[in-house]
């Protein structure tokens, strides 16, 4: 049985770089390399997760092409349980083209192929029997995680004893923070990056995104800040964890491997700021090269002891 149920694209990217920017029109420009990877929020957070040594479900549709199938067969061989992962009948897997600028940082054209196809409101309940954590991701990306259909899904895992953790992408323009209400309402764990808090509060300083966005959440708000690490409330302060220091090559999937590595801590139950530190440590192995997850070591390699004494419920850490 899963600890980690994960919600959210599955993407296939062609990793282009270094490209500092685009060759004219009907120019042609040759760069250093072009790599291949399994990636999309719900692909890395569940990769990263099986990688860590944590037990996990990745739901979903894979497409009806031989990426869909080669995924498949890497997703198992890594440890990733299939049985939420559907194959879709007739559409492509989603397919990202990422251009990586010489800092690491991206630029990305995406389709969503099969993610489209799948909807929330109809995840069977067997599929939340006996999960610790319910994370999704891909909001703002895939059309159908409404905040309705996300809301219903996270009151869904609560009925259930699981914790929900959301995680958002780049926020599309006009987006107001009224279209996160009643999610994160039933959201334990809210994790964005600095920039996605800009764009829904308005405003470039960390402790009063946190402000804004704790006073609307159910549990904890995690503030991603890239290079500086991230932050979160604890008791009635600002806690600013540093992030490692590593040579940065390509950041596509840093916020899903932290994610990964956040969830993990909130499996092994112990302080949440050990929790947001474990999500530092992890991301720090995902830039050090293409992909997201294939740097990233087990748990036991982390000198991270997983526990099983405490009882997950929806409340858990939510109120520390």
């Amino acid at each position: 049985m899963a600890d980690v149920l994960c919600f959210g694209n599955l993407q296939f990217d062609v990793l282009c770089r270094p490209v500092a920017s685009l060759p004219a029109p009907g120019e042609l420009r040759p760069i250093d390399h072009i790599d291949f990877a399994l990636s999309g929020n719900g692909g890395n957070v569940a990769m990263a997760l099986a990688r860590l040594g944590i037990a996990v479900d990745l739901a979903g549709y894979s497409g009806a092409d031989a990426v869909g199938a080669s995924f498949r067969r890497t997703l198992a061989a890594q440890g990733v349980g299939l049985g939420a992962l559907l194959k879709h009948p007739t559409t492509s897997t989603g397919t990202s083209v990422i251009a990586v600028s010489p800092l690491g940082e991206r630029t990305v054209l995406f389709v969503n192929g099969s993610n489209s196809c799948f909807d929330l409101d109809t995840v069977p309940d067997a599929w939340l029997e006996g999960v610790r954590v319910v994370s999704a991701g891909s909001v703002f990306v895939l059309p159908q995680f409404t905040q309705d259909a996300l809301t219903a899904l996270f009151r869904r895992a609560h009925d259930h004893g699981a914790v929900t953790v959301l995680n958002t992408c780049p926020v599309p323009d006009k987006t107001r923070l009224d279209a996160l209400t009643t999610v994160l309402s039933v959201t334990d764990y809210f994790v964005l990056s600095g920039h996605e808090g800009r764009q829904l509060v308005g405003t470039d300083d960390p402790e009063r995104i946190l402000e804004v966005l704790d006073a609307r959440t159910r549990g904890r708000v995690i503030l991603t800040l890239g290079e500086r690490g991230c932050c979160l409330r604890v008791g009635d302060g600002i806690e600013y964890i540093p992030a490692e220091a590593v040579e940065a090559v390509d950041c596509t999937g840093a916020g899903d491997a932290f994610v990964a590595g956040f969830i993990a801590g909130v499996v092994a139950g112990g302080p949440l700021a050990e929790a947001a530190r474990l999500g530092c440590k992890v991301a720090s192995y995902a830039v050090t090269g293409p992909g997201a997850y294939p740097r990233i070591p087990a748990l036991s390699q982390l000198d991270y002891r997983l526990s099983r004494q405490r009882q997950m419920t929806g409340d858990v850490h939510a109120r520390e």
